[in-house]
């Protein structure tokens, strides 16, 4: 073995040393390729301490916007309109005229009543989503965005129909086909439906008297368990002084709806028996009345029905107009020809009905006019008279033309429609309520 000087001894282990350190310090698989590295799944995005992992789905626009959005419910106002209620909201009129413009599916939006309800969605920078307008209790608008525009669809619930039963008796408390009616829980709705059946068989000014009743089936609407409204009446029964009046609703072969009674006579005649719904008689048919204001026996050929200033006032039956003027005595009134044979005639209006004037034909059940207190009147209601061939005669007593009955080549699909309807009336007739399946009536409505 060679003899190295110290020094040189010193410098080679001082090399070899270094060496070791450097291959220590290298990684354990040096030979990998770049492209074969381990990449970190988690990047840090800029400004926030928030990690996202690469693994997940990138999130929608859409789906950003509705988790930063909210919705604005509200109950439309009188005098609202929809340019009102945007303008409220700090919503762009640009937004406004894009769904005017979509025409008929939003055209109920120009018709918004108070009362019901709207909706908008919108972003937490005030841009507008979505509204939601509620028309009724079955049929709902939605708008929804679609880039820069908009889309319309109306949605519509599903309803059920179920079939009530209730019952009511005119009392000293309740004197009236409208307080006995409330009594019972009954809409008005319903009440004036009953009302509507009977006003050619039932002076409801006149005729009612205490322990009269009645009772009736009809229809309730029902939206997710909630009663939303009534449909019609199905039938009833109105004992009134003692004689018993049943109406049964029937659809004939061709679609059209009345009532009639359980023998097949229509229950509409050719006259009203009150031209004034829920009023009451504050002076009757009588020849030798003792006139309030003159104070001398003159005589009184009608009926007075007195009512609220402005209460409609109806044509008692189908006819011409012949007469329409004012004076001193009869005020504003209304003379109505039906046929050869009628005449009615109605006094001391505030108003005439729109389009009634001479030689105008009208409907029954028409509004002519409306209760006042013109001429010699001391306070709101209407003068009624009915003539025959030009006699006075008093309208509550006066013999009417008889209904006409459903055509005979139906009759027998008519008994056999109404019948399971009217035992079943019978049936439960003081029981309080019934809950019917629909299908489980025959009243062909």
């Amino acid at each position: 073995m060679h003899s190295y000087p110290k020094s040189h001894v010193k410098a080679a282990l001082l090399a070899t040393a270094f060496l070791a350190i450097v291959i220590t310090a290298l990684p354990a698989h040096q030979s990998e390729s770049p492209s074969e590295a381990p990449v970190s799944l988690q990047l840090e995005v800029a400004g926030t301490a928030n990690v996202v992992s690469v693994n997940e789905l990138p999130v929608k626009q859409e789906q950003m916007e509705a988790s930063n959005s909210r919705w604005i419910n509200m109950t439309i106002q009188p005098g609202d309109n929809l340019a009102r209620i945007f303008k409220r909201n700090k919503l762009p009129a640009a937004d406004l005229q894009n769904i005017v413009n979509l025409g008929k599916p939003v055209s109920s939006l120009r018709k918004i009543l108070p009362g019901q309800k709207l909706g908008f969605k919108i972003t937490s920078s005030g841009e507008l989503l979505a509204i939601q307008y509620k028309k009724n209790a079955l049929d709902t608008l939605l708008i929804h965005r679609q880039d820069q525009s908009f889309v319309a669809s109306w949605q519509s619930a599903t309803p059920e129909t179920i079939v009530a039963f209730e019952s009511a008796k005119i009392t000293k408390e309740n004197p009236s086909l409208y307080h006995a009616g409330k009594a019972a829980g009954l809409s008005d709705n319903i009440i004036m439906q009953l009302s509507h059946i009977y006003q050619w068989d039932i002076s409801f000014a006149l005729d009612l008297r205490a322990g009269d009743s009645f009772s009736l089936m009809f229809e309730e609407i029902y939206v997710d368990g909630e009663l939303v409204k009534e449909g019609s009446i199905i039938a009833a029964v109105f004992t009134n002084m003692g004689k018993r009046h049943e109406a049964v609703k029937y659809i004939d072969i061709e679609g059209h709806s009345d009532y009639y009674t359980p023998e097949g006579l229509s229950m509409r005649k050719a006259f009203l028996r009150d031209p004034v719904h829920f009023s009451y008689v504050s002076s009757s048919f009588n020849l030798r009345r003792l006139h309030p204001i003159h104070k001398k026996v003159m005589p009184h050929r009608g009926i007075d029905y007195a009512a609220k200033r402005g209460t409609p006032v109806l044509a008692s039956g189908d006819g011409k107009v012949t007469t329409r003027r004012q004076n001193s005595a009869s005020g504003k009134y209304i003379v109505i020809q039906h046929g050869e044979q009628y005449t009615t005639k109605y006094l001391h209006l505030s108003a005439f009905g729109k389009g009634i004037k001479p030689g105008k034909s009208v409907k029954q059940g028409q509004t002519i006019g409306y209760v006042g207190a013109t001429g010699w009147a001391t306070a709101p209601h209407l003068h009624y008279e009915f003539l025959v061939t030009g006699v006075h005669r008093n309208p509550k007593t006066v013999s009417l033309p008889k209904a006409l009955p459903i055509a005979r080549d139906e009759l027998e699909r008519f008994r056999d429609s109404v019948s399971p309807v009217l035992a079943r009336l019978e049936s439960i007739s003081g029981k309080g309520y019934a809950s019917l399946p629909p299908g489980d009536r025959s009243s062909g409505g």
